[in-house]
């Protein structure tokens, strides 16, 4: 499953992935994308992976042609999970990206939904 859940006001958009994603889940997301890049010029990403399951092999193409056309319509993204690949594979992809992109903990939700949100938030010395 492939949710999609998105703030159209803000460009925000939040993926999570729970088992397996089908064709419908990721037309869905897609279409959200680029309805969000009709008024936002970048997104602002939190991608949750709670559980990877099978993706359909259509999917993967479709996926490998989206972010070639789409390669720059992030600016911050925050990947979440607790699987140990997801970090320095996150790492591996991340400067193909012109993008802001940091990992965190499912522990660190709230977290990675601010940063992706307003980025780091610096205090003023007293």
């Amino acid at each position: 499953m492939l949710k999609v859940e998105q703030d159209a006001k803000t460009g925000y958009l939040e993926l999570t992935i729970d088992g397996a994603v089908g064709k419908a889940d990721y037309e869905k997301a897609v279409e959200v994308v680029d309805d969000l890049l009709k008024t936002h010029e970048k997104l602002n990403v939190v991608e949750v992976v709670r559980d990877f399951g099978w993706i359909e092999p259509q999917v993967w193409w479709k996926d490998l042609f989206f972010h070639l056309s789409h390669r720059n319509f992030i600016h911050r993204a925050a990947v979440v999970s607790d699987h140990g690949w997801v970090g320095p594979l996150t790492r591996i992809l991340a400067p193909f990206y012109p993008a802001a992109i940091r990992t965190f903990g499912m522990d660190q939700l709230d977290a990675a939904r601010s940063w992706a949100r307003v980025g780091d938030v610096v205090k003023a010395a007293d």
